[in-house]
């Protein structure tokens, strides 16, 4: 081993070392270091120091190890020192560290050389930077592992082929979808295995029209148009290996090298069933869609139609309507001039009658007066119920709620009709529960009615035993208070398809029955509206043969009894000597009211029509004037207009209307002329006085 006084020798010994060996470069081209045999540095040229970036006085006298980069495993460098221990000469690729940290790759080869003995002397590395070569190695296997993971891990099918059409790539989708290994078809087969015949036949066809050329019903069917430079993308059915056929969208691409020579052909097919199945369930449902559509269009056209009969029914209805409100109509002028009509002639007959059995007659006479009277006023009776009903229906009754003594108005009731019950030779009582209050408050004249209806019927109907009226109140539940009347008989009963059909207006138990006892029929239905227009409801239970019991619940509060002095103030009024003016246009109805006022104490003035009433008015002092409605030269109303447009104490004259009419809307039109109040034909002589008295009483108030 030379000195380091030799070391200026040394480029001539690598020179001698590499003698004979052609294939290795000088000292100026390769990387040359010299080692002893432990692997201590004693040499290194310009380019070791370069590629290192260690100075050469850092190298010298180093070990080798210096350069370890860590890639290399132990068995390596093992491997290598026994190859040179040898006397062999080592050559391979080194990955070494340099100084900065960055690694560099190296051809190497290790030389041993020998003294004049023979003996191992030293080892002499010569070596060249293929570190270039190696990034790029190493920069293909990650491009050949990125397109080896894109091909394998595509969602669809890349086969690649030559320009003959042998099959080249045959990815791992492709595998799947066809059943076929990659090891089977590349360099052994084209595309044309896994196609139909007849679709590569067909397809050649259309090819062959479309481009103007001949196309083969071969690999050229796929490949044509992306030949001439097309957008080749075509649906075909793929033959798995087992036999299955898969539908797959195809999309081939022509390959060219930089040069624009064609070098293969590229196709990506994706499997479309789910695609095709979607197609298909689309189809059906623009298929149903397009038959609902129909249905829907034939359905708006029947709707339009029936809307087209529907209008001409409503306008039907509409005129059916107007002619019914327009027979409504008629239907009340008839029934007021129908009321009108017979309430006039009857409060003469009931007037005079009145005044005939009040005068001296025999038993005989007095009988035939009373037969009389009873056949007026149940005429006058059967006329109310009508002209009640009719204000029912119209909706014109109206509730006058005020508080009265409840147990004076059943008093009054059964005093009214015992004489009757009396004359058929059945009783008539009255039961109050202890828990009545005396005093309630409700629209006393409809509860008045209503019994007089219950009663009167069940003394009609009753041949022997007893008719009870009774009475409680009840609180249910903590609502509202309830007046609970019930009127039990022992009359014929009812059956049930008689009680079913009972309120019903015009409707007895049977016509045998309306034939016996008479009626017409109203006098329940009558009690039902009006039940029912106070919140109430009425009903019976009943057994055929052994009697009936009708029940009536009505809501009802509590009233107070009246001021102290209230009713001796209305007696010590008086209502003797008035002088009152008689507006009446019937002679008879003349007769009657002065006959009837003047057995009374009154003094009567006639006037034969409104306009003489006025005329009167002005003239004469009278304390209230007695109106009748309709008449000649100027009716009621329109005389007590000018009677209160007069000014002065005319003005505030009483005037009451007397009329047979009895319509709903009827009052309140009087009232609305200036009227103070109503009383209907046949007058009744004590209801006159009550509404006189109440009026002097009021005007006295007003007065004092």
């Amino acid at each position: 081993m030379p000195s380091s006084n030799d070391l200026s020798l040394m480029p001539a010994r690598i020179d001698e070392i590499m003698a004979g060996r052609p294939e290795l470069v000088t000292d100026q081209v390769a990387i040359v270091a010299i080692t002893d045999l432990e692997g201590t540095i004693t040499y290194a040229n310009d380019l070791f120091v370069e590629i290192s970036g260690y100075s050469r006085k850092e190298l010298v006298g180093a070990n080798h190890r210096i350069l370890n980069s860590g890639l290399h495993p132990k068995r390596f460098f093992e491997d290598l020192f026994r190859t040179i221990s040898a006397g062999k000469i080592w050559r391979g690729e080194i990955c070494n560290r340099a100084k900065s940290g960055t690694h560099y790759w190296v051809d190497t080869h290790i030389i041993p050389t020998f003294d004049a003995d023979g003996s191992l002397q030293s080892y002499t590395a010569v070596r060249f930077d293929i570190t270039k070569r190696k990034q790029a190695e190493e920069a293909f296997r990650n491009i050949a592992q990125l397109q080896t993971a894109i091909l394998d891990h595509a969602g669809y099918a890349i086969i690649g082929t030559r320009i003959d059409g042998t099959i080249e790539v045959f990815n791992h989708a492709a595998e799947v979808m066809l059943g076929y290994s990659a090891a089977e078809l590349i360099g052994r087969a084209t595309p044309a295995v896994f196609h139909e015949p007849q679709e590569v036949f067909a397809q050649a066809q259309r090819l062959s029209t479309m481009l103007q050329i001949p196309v083969e019903p071969g690999f050229d069917a796929f490949v044509a148009e992306a030949i001439a430079g097309r957008r080749s993308e075509h649906e075909w059915t793929y033959v798995r290996k087992d036999g299955g056929r898969i539908p797959v969208l195809l999309s081939v691409t022509a390959l060219r090298d930089e040069n624009d020579e064609l070098t293969g052909f590229l196709g990506m097919a994706v499997d479309i069933t789910e695609r095709r199945e979607r197609e298909a369930a689309l189809n059906r449902t623009k298929t149903e869609l397009h038959n609902r559509l129909n249905e829907l269009e034939m359905a708006k056209e029947r709707i339009e139609m029936e809307a087209a009969r529907q209008v001409t029914l409503l306008e039907d209805l509409a005129e059916a309507r107007d002619d019914a409100q327009a027979a409504n109509i008629e239907k009340s002028r008839f029934l007021a001039t129908m009321s009108h009509e017979i309430r006039t002639p009857m409060n003469g007959v009931v007037g005079v009658l009145g005044l005939l059995q009040s005068s001296h007659l025999s038993a005989e006479q007095a009988n035939l007066v009373a037969t009389a009277l009873r056949s007026a006023n149940e005429l006058i009776q059967t006329t109310s119920d009508i002209l009640d009903l009719s204000k029912l229906e119209a909706h014109k009754t109206e509730l006058e709620v005020a508080d009265f003594d409840v147990k004076e108005l059943m008093t009054d009731v059964i005093g009214l009709l015992r004489p009757t019950a009396i004359a058929k030779g059945i009783s008539l009582e009255c039961e109050v529960a202890p828990g009545l209050p005396t005093y309630l408050k409700g629209d006393a004249h409809r509860i008045r009615q209503i019994l007089l209806n219950l009663l009167s019927n069940a003394i009609k109907f009753t041949l022997r035993g007893a008719v009870t009226l009774l009475a409680d109140y009840a609180v249910v539940d903590g609502r509202e208070p309830l007046l609970v009347l019930r009127v039990k008989d022992t009359g014929i009963g009812l059956d049930q398809e008689a009680i079913r059909r009972l309120f019903n207006r015009f409707t007895q138990a049977d016509q045998s029955t309306s034939r016996r006892y008479g009626g017409t029929g109203l006098g329940l239905a009558i009690c039902k509206q009006l039940t029912e227009l106070m919140g109430g409801e009425i009903g019976v239970e009943s057994q055929f043969g052994v009697g009936s019991t009708f029940w009536c619940r009505v809501p009802i509060g509590l009233g107070e009894p009246p001021h102290a002095g209230a009713t001796d103030q209305r007696a010590d009024s008086g209502v003797l000597n008035l002088r009152l003016l008689v507006a009446e246009d019937n002679a008879t109805n003349q007769f009657l009211m002065r006959a009837i006022l003047e057995s009374l104490g009154h003094k009567v003035t006639i006037a034969n029509n409104g306009a003489e009433a006025v005329e009167m008015a002005k003239n004469n002092a009278f304390d209230a004037i007695l109106m009748d409605v309709q008449m000649p030269v100027m009716d009621g109303p329109t005389a007590t207009r000018e009677i209160r447009h007069l000014g002065g104490r005319v003005a505030q004259m009483p005037i009451v209307a007397l009329t047979a009419n009895a319509m709903p809307g009827d009052r309140e039109s009087y009232m609305a002329a200036g009227m103070d109040d109503y009383v209907s034909k046949p007058v009744d002589p004590a209801k006159l006085m009550e509404v006189l008295k109440g009026l002097m009483t009021s005007k006295a108030t007003v007065r004092n």
